[in-house]
């Protein structure tokens, strides 16, 4: 007699859990079987196992092997020093207090660094915030040495320190007897000092002085004809932070060669970092590192002229560059430093505006 029982089937059932690491674990496993299929059932759920860790392996490793994205370095820029604090200067009949140079020169200067995309660049307003907690002075901060306590306390890898030496402006009329007009022509001189300090080890990167001239007459008539006072003042502290700016950059992070292109070269420099078609450079390869005989401090490395470039177009992330002189490969990572064009000679504008400057 035959019997109408089935036999049972066999079957096995995973229960798994996926673990934040992405990593797949088991973690009840249930069994019916029917005798023969239970050696089939446990090696398939072996091979289950050994897929599912296998995988999650390959993609932790997958995530290990992908490059981590280098955070930049932060920098703050001190408030700048200004002696002495009561002086007013007169800018074509509009007054301007010595406030506003140490603020708007400060807003252009950090402007300028953030447009750089080299830095993380720390609000004026925050710096000074901690500044007045902690209760600093210019006397403090401008000393050489307590740049590395300060550093600490914005933690900041890099400050910039600097004074304003001399901010001047000119206002020469003249009465043209011909025309029975009043030619006005104004003069402007801004002076500034600074240094950049590396906060963590206390050494100063770069430091220097730069001296801006704004002479009315080399604006265009239709461009200077509506401009004020306040004007003439702005276009003087953009030229003053452009320029300063753009030394920190070059002492930080100097241009460089990214890629070689045939006759074409691509450089690690963009919009708002100075950079300007028709800029020329001149490219040195770097060699070995020098050393302090004394300290046996790295000072600074050898270097040789390789060539000259000029900046053909200047795009959001990047430049391009042709090479009009060579006397060498020029290769990717050589560092190009900008040729300065020989300022135009401004003549000393007397009776000085800020007497005692």
């Amino acid at each position: 007699m035959t019997s109408d029982k089935t036999p049972p089937r066999a079957h096995a059932a995973i229960s798994v859990e996926l673990r934040p690491d992405g990593c797949i674990f088991p973690t009840k496993f249930t069994k019916n079987t029917g005798g023969h299929m239970k050696t089939f059932s446990r090696i398939t759920m072996l091979a289950f196992l050994f897929a599912i860790s296998t995988s999650g392996l390959y993609a932790q490793d997958k995530e290990a092997a992908a490059p981590a994205k280098l955070e930049k370095p932060t920098l703050a820029v001190l408030p700048f020093v200004l002696e002495p604090n009561n002086i007013q200067i007169n800018v074509n009949d509009t007054e301007m207090k010595i406030q506003i140079v140490e603020s708007e020169f400060a807003d252009q200067l950090l402007q300028n660094l953030v447009k750089s995309r080299k830095f993380t660049v720390l609000e004026r307003s925050f710096v000074e915030k901690i500044m007045k907690e902690n209760k600093l002075t210019e006397s403090d901060y401008i000393k050489p040495g307590e740049e590395q306590r300060i550093g600490k306390l914005l933690v900041a890898d890099y400050l910039v320190v600097g004074h304003v030496d001399r901010v001047e402006f000119y206002l020469e009329k003249k009465f043209i007897e011909i025309t029975k007009e009043t030619s006005i022509r104004l003069k402007g001189t801004m002076k500034v000092h600074f240094r950049v300090v590396e906060t963590k080890s206390g050494k100063i990167v770069c430091a220097n002085t730069i001296t801006r001239k704004l002479d009315s007459r080399d604006i265009p008539v239709q461009e200077r004809k509506n401009m004020t006072g306040g004007d003439y003042r702005d276009r003087l502290f953009t030229d003053c932070a452009v320029c300063a700016s753009n030394y920190i950059l070059e002492g930080v992070y100097p241009v460089k060669i990214a890629s070689v292109q045939g006759e074409e070269l691509v450089l690690n420099r963009g919009e708002g970092t100075g950079l300007v078609v028709g800029g020329q450079y001149e490219v040195y390869a770097q060699g070995a590192a020098v050393k302090d005989p004394d300290t046996g401090d790295v000072i600074g490395t050898d270097e040789t002229k390789i060539g000259i470039i000029e900046v053909t177009a200047v795009q959001q992330k990047f430049s391009k560059a042709k090479i009009i002189k060579s006397d060498g490969v020029l290769t990717v990572g050589a560092i190009c430093r900008q040729i300065e064009k020989k300022e135009k000679e401004v003549e000393p504008a007397t009776p000085r505006a800020t007497p005692g400057w």
